[in-house]
């Protein structure tokens, strides 16, 4: 037999467990829509590109070191550019840099390479057009 205490505990146990089970409802039915919105599209574009990773990684690379960057520095050689836009320029290379380097997917190349293609293209215009 059990001592007293025991029983007395275990009984408390169980009038817990029997509230909590009680309070605590169950949600296993969720609605989910099956239109297809811009992040969904994404999220499958970018699955089927983790195939092609490195191809991915390389372009990107590629375009901002090759073309956007030597561009960017000529026009500020050309028009006058300051030394923040020198070190904006690096800090969107980097941004392009540790995702490529660090082995991430193609989810988080694809964005840093966006951004940083959309800051360099505007400070590139804002040297041409001043």
């Amino acid at each position: 037999m059990l001592p007293q205490t025991s029983v007395a505990l275990l009984c408390v146990i169980i009038q817990t467990q029997l509230i909590m089970a009680t309070i605590s409802h169950s949600t296993t039915s969720y609605t989910s829509s099956t239109e297809s919105n811009w992040l969904t599209t994404y999220n499958s574009y970018v699955q089927k590109a983790e195939f092609n990773r490195i191809g991915w990684a390389i372009t990107a690379m590629a375009i901002q070191g090759c073309i956007l960057s030597p561009v960017l520095l000529l026009t500020m050689a050309y028009f006058g550019g300051g030394d923040w836009q020198f070190l904006v320029s690096m800090f969107g290379f980097l941004a392009i840099l540790v995702p490529v380097l660090s082995a991430m997917p193609v989810k988080n190349i694809v964005p840093a390479f966006a951004l940083s293609t959309v800051v360099h293209l505007a400070i590139i215009l804002m040297n041409v057009l001043s």
